[in-house]
């Protein structure tokens, strides 16, 4: 029989798991800099990419990459996601505590995320950073491996679209940070985006597939124009550093 004591140790020394989220260019590195989670283990599958192309190739801005330097860097980010999977592993066997550093673009992968590592004993808390669409565009620009545009908005579209229901799933157990800058760009028009961040050209594509590309877009554009009107409310950096300190002891 598992007596009191054992009972109140394992309480007090369950691991705990942080789940990132928010677009390219949230800001997540420099977020979790400011909560003071740097003794976590962080689990970032970008980390071991840009890694990996830095010993392989010596560089990871793809727009400096020739053709065949691009078909190795896109071979890559499979090594990257097994290195990534085997840092994770090692991690939760060892009952770290750890960061998982993602977009949560995903809903059903966050919840199987949380699932997951709470059925091996850690206790699961979610860090979600705003910031405005055209803000994501312009830091996804300013970044050497940088997104098409379109991949970007989508991903905007899609964390933005799950506030809602992470709060109801981590419950007291999340923190909503607005990182856009002191007076950002919140307009939002597609044919400005599109002269601003113009997609790279690719191979050519049939009518039908740029009639689908073209339906896509204006559906995610729609989605982010509704989302705007309704901005999340935020906590501030104090009440979310309270509220990860909390967390964490």
């Amino acid at each position: 029989m598992i007596s009191l004591v054992q009972l109140l140790k394992e309480v007090q020394t369950q691991p705990k798991a942080i789940l990132m989220a928010g677009p390219a260019g949230a800001g997540k590195s420099y977020t979790l800099n400011q909560l003071g989670l740097q003794n976590f283990t962080t689990i970032n599958v970008d980390d071991d990419y840009e890694a990996l192309l830095q010993k392989e190739l010596g560089k990871s801005d793809f727009a400096s990459m020739s053709p065949e330097e691009l078909s190795t860097a896109a071979k890559m980010m499979g090594k990257a996601r097994a290195t990534t999977k085997e840092k994770e592993v090692l991690a939760t066997t060892n009952l770290n505590n750890i960061v998982v550093d993602g977009t949560g673009a995903s809903y059903k992968n966050i919840v199987k995320k949380k699932q997951e590592l709470e059925n091996i004993g850690y206790d699961v808390f979610m860090i979600l950073i705003y910031v405005s669409p055209m803000t994501s565009l312009i830091r996804n620009a300013e970044r050497g491996r940088s997104l098409p545009t379109s991949a970007v908005l989508k991903s905007w579209a899609s964390v933005m679209n799950n506030i809602e229901p992470y709060k109801q799933l981590f419950g007291n157990n999340i923190v909503i940070i607005n990182n856009d800058p002191a007076e950002p760009d919140k307009s939002f028009d597609s044919e400005t985006i599109q002269k601003m961040f113009p997609n790279p050209k690719g191979k050519e594509k049939s009518p039908e597939e740029l009639a689908k590309s073209k339906a896509e877009k204006e559906a995610v554009n729609q989605q982010i124009q509704s989302l705007l009107q309704k901005e999340p409310e935020f906590d501030s950096i104090e009440t979310a550093k309270n509220k990860v300190n909390e967390f964490v002891r």
